[in-house]
C-alpha cells in the first residue's frame, strides 16, 4: 500500500475518534431523553416531595421498609418508581408529581394504615409512620 493510501486511511480511522474526544472533552454530548415532549417554554414537570420516618413503636428506625404509593386522583399520574426504601435512619424520600396519595408502608411480616396525602408542586410533605 502507497504511503498516501496509508495516510488517507489513518486519517479516516482517526477523525471519528478526535471528534468524539472533542465533544466529550467540550461538554458536546448532550443526553437526550425520549420519553415524551418537553415542557412548554417557560414551565417545567413540577414535583412535590413526601418525606418522613418509618419506626417502632420504641422509636427504632424501621430499614428497608417498602414504601408505596396509589393515586387517588383521576387521571391518575405517572409515578415515576415503583416504590421507595427506607434507609438506615428510617427515614424515605419519594419526590411525586401533584396530586392526592394514599400512602402505606410495609416489611415482611408487618403493614401500617393507609395514610392520605396531598403532594403540591415545590412542596414538603411530611408522612410518619409506626410499624408495630
Amino acid at each position: 500500500m502507497s504511503r498516501t493510501r496509508l495516510g488517507v486511511l489513518a486519517l479516516l480511522i482517526a477523525a471519528p475518534l478526535l471528534i468524539g474526544a472533542s465533544l466529550l472533552a467540550f461538554g458536546g454530548d448532550t443526553p437526550v431523553s425520549d420519553d415524551g415532549p418537553p415542557p412548554p417554554a417557560g414551565r417545567s414537570n413540577p414535583t412535590g416531595t413526601v418525606t418522613g420516618t418509618v419506626t417502632t413503636p420504641t422509636g427504632e428506625p424501621v430499614r428497608s421498609a417498602s414504601v408505596q404509593v396509589a393515586p387517588l386522583d383521576e387521571p391518575a399520574p405517572a409515578i415515576p418508581e415503583i416504590g421507595v426504601l427506607t434507609g438506615d435512619t428510617g427515614r424515605y424520600e419519594w419526590r411525586l408529581p401533584p396530586g392526592r396519595y394514599e400512602i402505606t408502608v410495609s416489611t415482611g411480616d408487618r403493614s401500617s394504615d393507609p395514610q392520605t396525602a396531598t403532594v403540591t408542586a415545590d412542596q414538603v410533605t411530611r408522612i410518619d409512620f409506626t410499624l408495630s
